[in-house]
């Protein structure tokens, strides 16, 4: 909860006011590697977003940018790698994709290691709301 609350400061604070914020619930579905909470910023028309969640928190302690491709339909792909992931026996490298549908509010996680052909899965539903600027 500590997080969550945390992650709400962190978007209000970095909201422009013409940006669209969702904050989602997810579940792992898999091995780990997948937040239970995910925020994600964008402006539609835009080529890139802010991610935030747990894994990138744990890393870069900020919101970190994200490639945004609109697929049409209400629906959005951002992909993204995080680097120096805390695990054993080595940091972890990961590529996230995630697909998230306006309309429904549903949202898909997938995580995926080099070298590995398992992926990290996750889904959820996401709230959205116009978070005001600083």
């Amino acid at each position: 909860m500590r997080f969550l609350s945390s992650l709400f400061v962190v978007a209000v604070v970095a909201s422009p006011a013409f940006a669209i914020d969702y904050v989602c619930k997810v579940r792992d579905t898999g091995d780990g590697f997948i937040s239970p909470v995910l925020a994600l910023q964008f402006e539609p028309s835009a080529k890139t977003a802010l991610v935030y969640d747990s894994i990138v928190h744990a890393v870069h302690g900020k919101p970190i940018s994200a490639k945004l491709k609109d697929r049409g339909n209400g629906k959005y792909r951002f992909t993204y790698r995080v680097n120096n992931i805390p695990a054993n026996p080595r940091p972890a490298r990961i590529g996230y994709r995630i697909e998230l549908d306006t309309n429904t509010k549903r949202v898909i996680v997938r995580g995926s290691m080099p070298g590995v052909t398992n992926s990290f899965n996750g889904n959820g539903t996401c709230e959205v709301g116009q978070l005001p600027s600083k």
